[in-house]
């Protein structure tokens, strides 16, 4: 497995690195200590905004056109993607482009121009981004489902904001943005890739020189998020949602308050959703898939927050039979959490192997690389190698298992959001015990 270093620059920024051998490409990502929970009730929607808004253009790439071309031109790749509670960017190009892709990703962050023809232009992309996801039930019942069980707090709103709140932002609440969140002591820079470059002695000094552009009226002490995220559990009292539409497929997700990030047992959290509805010999695929035909795609979810988590399952059925589906899913979670369809030491070991596999695969590439390095480092403040974390999946044991689902799946606990053909909201009520 992959060795690393992490390391914090002279102007306090942090970096990961993480060598990889045998490859000649490099993964240059920073990762932004804050996401849309952390939003002004008025600027819902500006943590996914900004994210678009530095690609218009910086002090060195004056537009679009000038960054794009410049990436194109060394044939590397760029994105970005904002979650509720982090936010990041990349540049994954050839090796020798290292000191490009870090110049380019330093300038979108630390000099965006902001102009205000490009935010008001970019108003209307975000508003079809807006109305495109709510075209797409397979997606926005996800919405639907935080908005009801996070009711009242920052993560129960759209990560893309609402309309309303995106038309109404100005160039002064983007630099208000920044000036909080985006100081060097809140992100996380990892290059993850080629060996041979990432452990050169000169790749920190060009770090250093890209990360040292005038922030000077920026915060670079890291935000305490503890200050801004609740005192109280952010789950509201709300348990069902049901939004009518024709649609030719129903959508739903069903869920129970689950672990925070910072917990331990979050790994057992996920040998148990690997076993009900990981992969298409999991509990969910076979009863509801295979055995009943009620279903194209059923399979199980995990959120982690810093405070709390979401631990269910999510499907999309025949509109016809949904009652079905929901009594063969539900039927599963609480046959596990009483031991009347007890996980057997097979299940356990299959997904354990299977969790081995997929990390290994996810890991030869250096952008998965890089995620899994930074967010624990920016979220957790401490890094756990691939070997820790397999070490804690192979440790799980069949009663700790059965101890955690009679914990998480508890009578009157869970919740549910559906999109599809339903009038009778009521119809749906006794899912709920």
């Amino acid at each position: 497995m992959n060795t690393h270093s992490v390391t914090t620059l002279s102007n306090g920024l942090q970096v990961i690195l993480v060598p990889m051998p045998a490859v000649e490409s490099v993964t240059t990502m920073v990762l932004a200590n804050t996401g849309s929970r952390y939003e002004k009730p008025r600027e819902q929607g500006i943590a996914h905004f900004l994210e678009h808004m530095v690609f218009k253009g910086t002090t060195q790439y004056p537009d679009s056109q000038a960054l794009a071309s410049t990436i194109d031109a060394i044939g590397a790749d760029f994105n970005a993607f904002t979650s509720k509670e982090y936010t990041g960017y990349y540049v994954k190009s050839a090796s020798r482009h290292l000191e490009t892709a870090l110049d380019v990703i330093s300038d979108m962050l630390l000099q965006p121009l902001l102009k205000e023809e490009d935010l008001e232009r970019e108003k209307g992309v975000i508003v079809e981004e807006i109305n495109m996801y709510k075209d797409t039930p397979m997606q926005y019942v996800g919405n639907l489902f935080d908005q009801m069980m996070f009711s009242g707090s920052g993560l129960g709103h759209d990560i893309v904001g609402e309309k309303l709140t995106v038309q109404s932002l100005a160039p002064s609440n983007f630099k208000s943005f920044l000036q909080h969140w985006y100081g060097l002591g809140n992100l996380v820079l990892v290059i993850a890739g080629d060996e041979k470059v990432v452990l050169d002695a000169k790749t920190l000094e060009v770090a250093t020189r890209c990360f040292s552009k005038e922030t000077s009226e920026r915060t670079h002490d890291k935000v305490q998020i503890q200050s801004v995220t609740s005192k109280t559990s952010p789950v509201s009292p709300h348990r069902l949602h049901i939004e009518n539409k024709k649609t030719e497929q129903a959508h739903l997700i069903l869920g129970w308050p689950g672990l925070a990030r910072t917990d331990e047992r979050r790994d057992i959290q996920t040998v148990l959703s690997v076993i009900l509805g990981g992969n298409m010999s999991s509990r969910l695929f076979t009863e509801v898939r295979e055995k009943r035909g009620l279903c194209y795609y059923v399979r199980s979810d995990v959120d982690t927050f810093h405070d709390t988590g979401v631990f269910g399952a999510s499907a999309g059925v025949d509109p016809g039979r949904i009652e079905e589906a929901l009594k063969v899913i539900i039927e599963q979670f609480k046959g596990i959490a009483s031991g009347s369809l007890a996980i057997t030491q097979e299940e356990l070991t299959r997904a354990q192997e299977y969790l081995t596999g997929t990390i290994a695969l996810q890991l030869e590439e250096s952008r998965s690389l890089a995620q899994f390095y930074g967010f624990r480092q920016l979220l957790e403040n401490e890094v756990e190698t691939p070997a820790m974390v397999l070490k804690k999946l192979q440790a799980v044991t069949l009663e700790q298992l059965q101890d955690l689902a009679k914990e998480l799946i508890t009578i009157n606990g869970v919740r549910l959001a559906v999109i599809g053909p339903y009038k009778n909201k009521h119809a749906f009520d006794e899912f709920l015990v």
